[in-house]
């Protein structure tokens, strides 16, 4: 399938709003029960797969790790508590940070609210690199006016601690070693951004690794060795360079923060160098650069020439897209 410039000026940065086909999960209506996440085993499911830009059906980045029934957020971007819901979950055990761009953190007030109506008797715990306390505890400040409204208005009915959040920050390595399950946080690439870091899950044998946003990371082929499944984000430069030339010319400011933003992602074909160089069994890419449509001929298109490169199974990630490590 082929696209004009003009497409792929839309594809690559949303200068006008996509017209968007429905996704799976709204065609077949409410998403699934929780009752089809076994609580047992290790799973994956995608909550955002989307970037900054708009795009109605890709949430922004968030992936729920279930390892023997407890839930584990990494990330909370804007949409991802209605993936939440879509797929049966109230609230979630843990919620982990790889770093604080806003579309990354911008739905933990969501998760907090949400909260109020499972009636917690604990606060929200979360965990991340350094830093994480004064972010979170600003996000709280900033809801504590509703939750003082919400208190007022049901008394009893609303925890006090549905809208607090105990957060525990950690240098890179083993962060969480419970129930079988250990989870190693290790430091990526994201220039400027500092702290920016992965998640290693290991469970009964199993393991899932989240890339978080990074350029190509020798830190994470350190730590995503031997992995069962690695998630990883991912950026077509193939497409954004055929627009860019025009961009520069038409919107010079544009065209440089489009630049910018090159500089500190992962390349598709180089994310495939990553898998091989871990011997992932297999490749999930997300936070996907441009945000494509969830369509096969636009997805076939986005990993063009990767499977010269890794010979193991690519999928592109669409939201509420679930895997069970087996």
């Amino acid at each position: 399938m082929t696209y004009s410039t003009t497409g792929y000026l839309i594809l690559a940065l949303t200068l006008a709003f996509l017209t968007l086909t429905p996704t799976e999960a709204q065609l077949r209506g409410p998403g699934q029960s929780r009752s089809k996440i076994p609580n047992t085993g290790l799973h994956a499911l995608l909550l955002g797969t989307g970037i900054p830009i708009p795009n109605p059906e890709r949430a922004k980045a968030a992936t729920l790790i279930i390892a023997g029934g407890k839930t584990f957020m990494v990330d909370t971007g804007p949409g991802s508590t209605a993936r939440l819901t879509e797929n049966g979950y109230q609230t979630v055990d843990y919620v982990l940070y790889t770093h604080f761009h806003l579309d990354h953190t911008a739905d933990l007030d969501w998760m907090m609210f949400r909260r109020g109506g499972a009636n917690p008797d604990q606060p929200q715990i979360v965990l991340g690199p350094k830093g994480t306390k004064d972010v979170v505890n600003k996000i709280v400040a900033s809801v504590a006016i509703d939750e003082k409204y919400r208190i007022d208005h049901h008394g009893e009915h609303w925890s006090e601690q549905a809208m607090q959040c105990e957060v525990r920050e950690f240098e890179p390595g083993v962060i969480f070693d419970e129930d079988g399950l250990k989870i190693t946080m290790f430091n990526v690439d994201h220039e400027p951004i500092v702290p920016a870091v992965g998640y290693r899950f290991d469970y009964e044998g199993k393991s899932v690794v989240v890339s978080g946003d990074t350029k190509k990371s020798d830190s994470l082929i350190d730590a995503a060795q031997g992995c069962d499944l690695l998630i990883h984000e991912a950026m077509n430069v193939t497409i954004l360079n055929r627009t860019l030339p025009m961009l520069i010319r038409n919107r010079p400011r544009t065209g440089a923060m489009v630049e910018d933003l090159m500089s500190h992602h992962t390349p598709t074909l180089e994310v495939a160098e990553v898998a091989k160089a871990v011997n992932a069994k297999k490749l999930v890419l997300t936070h996907l650069v441009p945000s494509i449509k969830p369509l096969e001929a636009q997805e076939n298109n986005f990993v063009r020439g990767m499977a010269e490169i890794y010979s193991g199974p690519i999928v592109v990630g669409r939201d509420n897209m679930l895997f069970t490590v087996e």
